[in-house]
């Protein structure tokens, strides 16, 4: 697809890209001394920066009660994206920076960047977005990240997908739409209560102007509503589409449609699907050792529990972070030496002078850490 070359493209610095990178340098940081270089570009304009991603909320739209769409217009930084890849988005909320990873909706071509986000009751991120953004915030982004893409080729698809994990399938839809690729795709979309179905009329449309694509959605608790009542099986995917087993599986949603999915691809004898997941449970895990924060001279006791992440947090140490589930690597933290067990898999591995994800992994053992 055309769009694959934009990936190519990102892996190198545009001309402007270099212009700003340029901007800090050895002299203009002793020139800016004690504030950086970035806090004298923002004076003359907020989006401005030498390296760091930036972006102006230009417009905010509900899309259901709980759903937000934000449209942003980032600055030179931002490299362009692969439909179905995810984004580290950094807000203020009462003064204290947050980010959270949220999937891009826009298509690759568009001019503006789309997130839609669903705001969660204990989601300081996704709260912040439904109940305070508005045009002209500024917001900062990380480089676009993720490897659940738009397979290669014209084989057909079947995209399943349940509640706002629609985005990435509607990434790809109007990546290809776009593009003029009219593919053979079957879009299974599950959601709630027919108030939380999104991109409903967008669909329709698409589906009208692009015959080779079929829409259904599954309403899960209102009878009568969507095409097809009742949660995922087997059985009732083989009804909606007969050839399931001769596409390609995309799959992207909450944990318990995620795991149906997946053991429903093993009954059917079909590869396994290509899959996003935002959901992680990690298991309570009691740590072992002691775990030494040398950069503040802080230490915890391991048998505390939970994650290094946690166990900074609950010493008072502040370490970056983003998912909190292993996804956006936000919380990357140099290890200097120790046990450590990978809580999604409960792995145990010795680590010497490597970067870890400290939100997924444990205490095993004494641990060294670079916060």
């Amino acid at each position: 697809m055309p769009a694959i070359s934009t990936s190519a493209a990102a892996l190198t610095p545009s001309w402007a890209q270099r212009m700003w990178r340029a901007t800090d340098n050895v002299l203009t940081r002793a020139l800016a001394t004690p504030l950086a270089v970035d806090d004298y570009l923002q004076w003359f304009n907020p989006l401005w920066s030498s390296r760091t991603i930036r972006a102006e909320v230009v417009a905010v739209q509900r899309e259901t009660p709980s759903v937000t769409t934000i449209s942003l217009r980032p600055n030179a930084h931002w490299p362009g994206h692969r439909a179905g890849q995810h984004v580290l988005l950094t807000v203020q909320c009462d003064g204290v920076r947050h980010s959270r990873c949220f999937t891009i909706a826009s298509g690759e071509q568009e001019p503006l960047l789309r997130l839609t986000i669903k705001a969660h009751e204990q989601g300081l991120v996704s709260r912040e977005v439904l109940e305070r953004m508005r045009d002209g915030d500024l917001v900062e982004l990380s480089a676009p990240q993720g490897e659940f893409l738009l397979p290669e080729g014209d084989g057909p698809l079947l995209m399943i997908c349940g509640g706002s994990g629609i985005t990435p399938m509607l990434s790809m839809l109007r990546t290809l739409a776009a593009a003029g690729q009219q593919r053979d795709v079957v879009l299974v979309h599950y959601y709630s209560t027919a108030a939380e179905a999104l991109a409903v009329e967008e669909l329709a449309v698409l589906a009208a102007q692009w015959p080779q694509l079929r829409s259904l959605g599954c309403c899960t608790r209102e009878a009568g509503q969507g095409l097809n009542g009742g949660r995922f099986s087997l059985a009732q995917l083989q009804a909606l589409v007969p050839d399931a087993a001769a596409r390609q599986w995309l799959l992207c949603g909450p944990a318990g449609l995620m795991d149906a999915v997946q053991q429903a691809s093993v009954e059917a004898g079909v590869a396994p699907p290509l899959s996003e997941r935002f959901e992680l449970s990690p298991p309570t895990v009691v740590g072992e050792g002691e775990v030494h924060f040398a950069r503040s001279a802080v230490s915890a006791d391991g048998e505390q529990g939970g994650s290094l992440l946690e166990l900074a947090e609950q010493a008072g140490l502040t370490p970056r972070y983003g998912c909190r589930m292993g996804i956006c690597q936000a919380c990357k933290c140099h290890v200097d030496s120790g046990l450590v067990r990978d809580l999604r898999t409960g792995e145990v591995r010795e680590v010497r002078n490597e970067s870890v994800q400290i939100c997924v992994h444990a205490p095993a053992g004494p641990v060294q850490v670079q916060l």
